[in-house]
């Protein structure tokens, strides 16, 4: 099991304990949760022979379980009658061409109470990162359409957007803006890789997920999310309870304007970045030291006090009260009645 799995099944059992009967969608050969375990069924649009005749890795050792169902639309209901008390989905949303009715009809095939695990990329750590963020309008108007396959507009989005460094190619505005090559792309059917949609762990909650429960497309709430990290392939994690849901979502947040981000820099940029953090990491290094010795002033301090305040309040320092007050008469005296400092 790799570091990514594992980390999704942490996450996973914070919120589910696998006594239920559980479904995990497209598992491949990294299942999230193992038959041997707990009572899962696996979904994926083909059979476990056609994936590994199929598999890009021959080279590789590819341990792909027995498929369960065989689906050949997003639409599982059309092929599932049994009902799940949790369901898996890793990297499968972002393939979805109707997103809001592939949630629907997740909904449709659970148990009263169940979760919904989700793991989707961060576009910031995929070939997608040139790509915009999909607008909540835009999944509306495909629900509302009753959308099923991947629009060309998505399809001409990948070809003009697509980062070729992700496979190790230049990328030419030339040759991405040239419509011949958009069109000939175009004849062929979708990639099987291709997201219908993107989005970002910065915005996906009080842009997408949110104002959707609120609209009342589906009966989930959203009990927990997990924003992505360079060192977990990058991917985000949501989960989802179906029950009524609760929403909060203020108006500056859904309307506040993203936060650009910029993915490519020049040099002078970069090295006035480093620079700029080196002093802030020189900065905070030299406040810690002056805390640090602030701190051992403050416990010296106390400790001098407390000594004072303990003399002072001493038998000794009573009785020898008279003899100090003469001593100190007998120095103004000698300084010709004039106060003196030592």
């Amino acid at each position: 099991m790799n570091l990514v799995t594992t980390l999704r099944r942490g996450h996973l059992l914070k919120h589910i304990d696998l006594s239920g009967v559980g479904l995990e969608i497209g598992p491949y050969d990294q299942p999230t949760v193992f038959k041997s375990e707990a009572d899962v069924r696996y979904l994926d649009w083909k059979d476990k022979e056609q994936l590994v005749q199929e598999c890009t890795h021959p080279d590789m050792i590819v341990d792909i379980p027995d498929i369960d169902y065989v689906v050949h639309s997003n639409r599982y209901c059309d092929y599932i009658a049994d009902k799940f008390d949790y369901i898996i989905a890793n990297h499968v949303m972002e393939h979805a061409p109707n997103m809001i009715q592939w949630l629907s009809d997740l909904c449709d095939m659970m148990q009263p109470g169940g979760v919904l695990f989700l793991a989707l990329p961060d576009k910031k750590f995929s070939f997608d990162k040139y790509r915009q963020d999909t607008a909540l309008s835009h999944f509306v108007a495909e629900y509302l359409a009753g959308v099923e396959d991947i629009p060309r507009e998505h399809q001409i989005e990948c070809e003009i957007y697509y980062d070729e460094a992700f496979v190790n190619k230049p990328m030419h505005v030339a040759d991405k803006l040239d419509m011949n090559r958009i069109k000939e792309k175009l004849k062929a059917p979708p990639h099987v890789g291709i997201h219908s949609h993107v989005f970002e762990s910065g915005t996906i909650v009080s842009k997408v997920l949110k104002p959707i429960l609120m609209m009342g497309f589906v009966e989930f709430n959203l009990v927990d999310f997990v924003p992505a990290r360079g060192e977990t392939g990058g991917e985000m994690i949501i989960v989802l309870r179906k029950e009524p849901p609760r929403v909060e979502l203020a108006t500056e947040e859904f309307y506040s304007a993203p936060v650009q981000t910029t993915h490519t820099s020049n040099t002078a940029d970069t090295v006035d970045a480093v620079a700029t953090a080196q002093r802030l990491a020189d900065a905070e290094k030299a406040v810690t030291e002056l805390r640090a010795r602030l701190a051992v002033m403050q416990e010296e301090i106390a400790s001098r006090t407390s000594t004072i305040s303990a003399l002072e309040s001493s038998t000794s320092w009573r009785i020898t009260a008279p003899l100090r007050a003469a001593v100190t008469k007998l120095r103004g005296l000698g300084s010709g009645g004039r106060n003196v400092s030592y």
